[in-house]
């Protein structure tokens, strides 16, 4: 996820797109400010954690993670209190920029997690595996979040969170890349390596659960016409990553080891399956003449060359968020071989 999401992010409030009224009680503000506090301060202590791991600085560069780490847990609780303490439709619009805030920061830190693989070794090496795991997750239980927040919201913030699950659903390529060069790197352990697949996994999981969230919000009548466009777009993008990681993965499959190149090549499957039904079940986005919708007189549909259709609706569930503080480092998932 590249940083200008994170701008992105902040521009929801000075655009207005996503406003923050005076009106809410101290509480919910409060929560929302160390939410903003704590995913700064994390993001900070890991670009500092993997320069120092790329500088062999193993000692500096634990002390960094773990900090980075500790406050992307106290980020994850202040974010779940705002939302605790939401009671009014202005208060639960705050709550949605907090869950904003922490699903941007968990995007970028995948990425940067999948890099420190490279520099890492023995037990840094697995809890930024882990990591890198449960902030794919967390992303996607703040895209969950999210979709239920604009039911609840004023009418004027649901454009601005719309923008926001959009923006958190696409833009994966780089580090899908970054985690490719684990899967070949001799660098890193046979264990990592099982973990780092299985984050692919979840990725492509939960970006296929996004799809339907994009397309059920396109459909749905309670929507503001404005977000449609925008949303449709990001469906438009999510398939065309979702066929982009299976080349990537695809590409580079035969470089990696035998007990982990079996399960990447189901991932390309169902990568490619999932594209394809993405196409097929593309939304119609809002009528022609409508704000966000295509000029008057325009054909409409999907791009040319894609079929169209609607899609199931929103997701059923949601994958569990990050752990609080340094994560403990899970067993390998099930469906990868138990070794070489």
């Amino acid at each position: 996820m590249s940083s200008h999401l994170r701008i992105s992010a902040s521009a929801l409030i000075v655009t207005g797109a996503l406003a923050l009224p005076a009106a809410a009680s101290a509480g919910v503000p409060t929560a929302v400010k160390a939410v903003q506090v704590h995913t700064d301060r994390a993001d900070t202590a890991l670009d500092r954690a993997v320069s120092l791991f790329a500088r062999s600085n193993d000692r500096a560069a634990r002390i960094a993670y773990a900090r980075s780490r500790r406050e992307m847990g106290l980020a994850t609780a202040a974010a779940a209190k705002a939302r605790r303490q939401a009671g009014t439709a202005d208060e639960q619009a705050q709550a949605a920029f907090a869950q904003v805030l922490l699903g941007v920061e968990q995007g970028q830190n995948v990425e940067k997690l999948a890099a420190a693989l490279l520099k890492a070794d023995g037990a840094d090496e697995n809890k930024i595996a882990a990591a890198a795991r449960a902030d794919t997750k967390g992303r996607d239980k703040s895209i969950s979040i999210l979709t239920v927040l604009l039911g609840e919201v004023p009418e004027q913030a649901k454009t601005g969170i719309a923008r926001a699950i959009a923006a958190l659903a696409q833009d994966r390529d780089d580090e899908t890349r970054a985690e490719v060069k684990a899967l070949v790197s001799s660098k890193v352990s046979d264990a990592n390596k099982r973990r780092t697949a299985a984050t692919i996994k979840a990725s492509i999981d939960g970006q296929d659960r996004a799809a339907d969230t994009l397309a059920a919000l396109i459909a749905s009548p309670d929507m503001p016409a404005e977000s449609k466009q925008g949303l449709q777009t990001a469906y438009d993008a999510v398939t065309a990553e979702h066929g982009s990681v299976a080349d990537i993965l695809s590409r580079l499959s035969d470089r990696m080891p035998a007990f982990v190149r079996a399960f990447v090549k189901k991932i390309v499957t169902q990568a490619r399956t999932d594209a394809q039904g993405m196409r097929e079940n593309h939304p119609t986005g809002p009528p022609a003449g409508t704000p966000g919708g295509r000029p008057a007189g325009t054909p409409g549909g999907p791009p040319s060359g894609t079929p169209s259709g609607t899609p199931s609706g929103p997701p059923s569930d949601a994958p569990s968020g990050p752990p609080v503080g340094i994560p403990i480092v899970p067993p390998v998932p099930a469906g990868l071989p138990a070794g070489p």
